[in-house]
């Protein structure tokens, strides 16, 4: 909400470095907007919203068995070096003012691994970091002003640089 932001200031660098994804959640579409409000506005009072019917999908416990069981899955050193290569490129890319550090690559590894575990699947590919990278690390590049200038946006840079990294054939 831009009024709200008003007095804020954006995070440095090394605070944005931290979180380990940056998902964009966008405005709703028409007919989402509708049942939203709907929903929020029938038979209740102000902003509070009826969560009774929200069911429980795991619970606390079960959620810290699944980050360690992540945490464990393998990973071929074939994939590890092709995520270090994607931070890396980063650096160097003309356009990119500054690139990802090591926790780009770390980020990356993890979140890939997440994948791959949402995927079903005990292993990770090329793919899993390939589908995380834009989120992993478009808080982590700082493209130069002439990109910035022309409408280019960290994603698009990325994807350029997805395109351009050899992916290892595991």
């Amino acid at each position: 909400n831009p009024i709200e932001q008003e007095g804020t200031y954006p995070l440095p660098q090394a605070q944005l470095d931290r979180f380990l994804l940056k998902v964009y959640i966008d405005y709703p579409d028409m007919d989402e907007e509708l049942l939203m409000v709907k929903q929020i506005t029938s038979d209740s009072v102000a902003d509070k919203l009826d969560v009774s019917s929200i069911q429980e999908v795991l619970k606390p416990e079960e959620i810290i068995s699944l980050q360690r069981y992540t945490s464990t899955l393998g990973v071929d050193e074939q994939i590890v070096a092709y995520a270090v290569n994607i931070v890396r490129t980063t650096r160097d890319w003309s356009g990119i003012e500054t690139g990802s550090g090591p926790r780009g690559s770390i980020a990356l590894l993890r979140a890939g691994r997440a994948n791959a575990v949402l995927s079903g699947r005990r292993f990770v590919t090329p793919d899993d970091i390939k589908a995380v990278a834009p989120a992993v690390l478009r808080h982590r590049i700082k493209l130069s002003a002439d990109l910035e200038i022309e409408g280019y946006r960290a994603d698009d840079v990325l994807k350029d640089i997805l395109s351009n990294v050899q992916a290892p054939r595991v």
